[in-house]
């Protein structure tokens, strides 16, 4: 089996979900600090499933052309739906999403969305993935190092992770009066500068704050004598520690029927040799809204760094991949572009937009898929024999991943290292995050968000993002104020982060600067705040 599934009370106290690799373990009585002998453990806090949707609510809605408000403003009021436009009066200052229209050229679509728009009470973590329809259906375009500027006039390099994820602080009178603004995530999803197509964009949004907002912890203390599990026809739920199975909100358990996760396929490590190609296999059957996601490092390099590293400005170490979510053979094959045989540290998630299945009658679920036995906790009334991803709670083929830390670091006090030259081009500070990771240790992931003023344009966030520059004059060799990088110590024990949250956003070889402003009815230069990260494990043996 790929892992002892069981749920109960752990020490006699506190509910709990555990998938052990070893049978041997005692998942009653192990200590949750032994984060590497299980496959999932809620009691680390582990969700089943951190990311809360994948689609494309992201991409271009030809209905939102003409006559909005103002012939220009379309305003949404229920969380998630862009299937009812509000457009009698402007209510943009509290509506929970907007798509402008603007009519120059050729027509040009906007979608912002607000904190509003997420049901969570704060900025969720959303990343965007571009569908480049001149590429073969279900490719992307991975993380990447761009050289194309470096050596162009005001040049700079980019190293970036293959998503899209930036905040700004909305500015626009129309809706907010002189002074006003509203953070959102503002995807353009149709232009009017020649590039005429519509846009399409994978979007996956994390039940994880973007911000300085706590992670929320539903859980409370536990009393004796609740009843934290119900399993029966209509029902399948384990309750968080100090909640009940009649708590209404399904945020309060481990496992609850109406919130089914998107899935993690599988994790690990893996080597795309120099303009090569592999393929992942998946476990489960995987949909159009399957991706991966990935920090990569040169095959030679000691270290994963997020976004990719790079140590030269002066010549080309660019690096460039792509894959395919090739759904038909159940897989996710990977196309190195450069002559650089690379090492990727590798999450694939998927979701689906399938009907629930129904006709069967077990809700505990034990199987073989012809290779290996697994457990399942489905949905009630599921299908038996062909559960899709929908239906499924917890199989224990998937992967699940501990946060192991995470938090939001003040920028300049929570980065005490100063980085002297010439290793500038990294950040101007450096901390570094301690990682408990005792043996078998977890392979780190790290993803981690430059965060600025709500009101701060052209970026209020920015994840996953470096940029140095290579011809700006006394700022060349160095970094923009929203570029971060993460370092992973090669024993898994800790995670370096750099910051360069005072520097400016642009610098040129005449010596002009520009920097991040924030808005008040006029523009004034801002530093970042900090940073936001968090670090998962990935299970060694996965």
């Amino acid at each position: 089996m790929t892992g002892e599934l069981g749920f109960g009370l752990y020490n006699h106290t506190t509910p709990c979900l555990r998938i052990a690799y070893d049978p041997a373990t005692n998942g009653a009585t192990e200590d949750p600090a032994n984060v590497g002998k299980f496959k999932f453990d809620s009691l680390r806090g582990t969700s089943l499933g951190y990311v809360y949707d994948i689609g494309e609510k992201g991409s271009y809605d030809s209905r939102y052309r003409s006559g909005g408000w103002n012939t220009n403003y379309w305003f949404f009021t229920t969380q998630g739906d862009f299937e009812s436009p509000y457009t009698a009066s402007n209510i943009g200052p509290t509506a929970k999403a907007t798509i402008v229209w603007l009519t120059s050229g050729s027509g040009a679509q906007t979608k912002y969305f607000y904190k509003e728009w997420f049901p969570f009470g704060y900025m969720p973590h959303v990343e965007f993935r571009w569908i480049d329809e001149s590429l073969p259906a279900n490719t992307f375009v991975g993380a990447q190092v761009d050289y194309t500027s470096f050596a162009s006039s005001n040049g700079f390099v980019d190293s970036s992770s293959g998503y899209l994820g930036t905040t700004i602080g909305q500015i626009d009178g129309n809706l907010f009066g002189s002074s006003g603004f509203r953070e959102a995530y503002a995807r353009n999803t149709k232009n009017n500068l020649g590039f005429t197509d519509p846009t399409r964009y994978l979007m996956t949004t994390f039940q994880l704050p973007r911000r300085e907002d706590a992670l929320p912890d539903f859980s409370t203390t536990p009393v004796s004598g609740q009843q934290v599990l119900l399993i029966n026809p209509t029902t399948a739920r384990l309750a968080l520690p100090g909640r009940t199975v009649s708590d209404p909100n399904p945020d309060h358990y481990i496992f609850h029927e109406d919130k089914i996760p998107a899935k993690i396929m599988a994790a690990g490590d893996v080597t795309v040799p120099a303009s090569g190609s592999i393929d992942i296999p998946c476990p489960l059957p995987i949909t159009a809204f399957t991706y991966m996601d990935f920090m990569i490092k040169r095959q030679t390099d000691t270290e994963f760094w997020n976004p990719p590293f790079y140590d030269s400005i002066a010549s080309d170490k660019s690096l460039q991949f792509r894959y395919f979510i090739d759904v038909a053979n159940q897989k996710v094959t990977i196309t190195n572009q450069k002559a650089t045989a690379l090492t990727l540290r590798y999450i694939i998630f998927a979701d689906s937009d399938q009907i629930e299945t129904t006709g069967g009658k077990k809700v505990l679920y034990n199987g073989n898929d012809g290779t290996t036995d697994f457990a399942q906790i489905k949905r009630p009334g599921s299908s038996d024999v062909a559960p899709n991803l929908n239906d499924i709670i917890v199989d224990t083929r998937l992967a699940y991943l501990p946060i192991l830390a995470q938090g939001f670091l003040n920028w300049t006090a929570d980065f005490p290292t100063v980085v002297a030259s010439p290793n500038k081009f990294k950040g101007e500070r450096m901390t570094t995050i301690n990682v408990n990771n005792p043996s078998p240790a977890l392979k780190l992931y790290v993803k981690q968000s430059i965060i600025f003023p709500e009101s701060s344009h052209p970026i209020a966030t920015r994840p996953d993002f470096h940029r140095v520059f290579t011809d700006a004059a006394s700022w060349t060799g160095r970094a923009s104020q929203d570029s971060s990088w993460a370092m992973v110590h090669a024993d898994e024990s800790a995670v370096d982060f750099y910051m360069a949250g005072s520097n400016p956003q642009t610098a040129n070889n005449s010596g002009g600067t520009t920097k991040n402003q924030t808005w008040d009815g006029s523009n004034h230069d801002t530093d970042a705040l900090g940073m936001r990260y968090y670090i998962f494990g990935i299970p060694q043996n996965l």
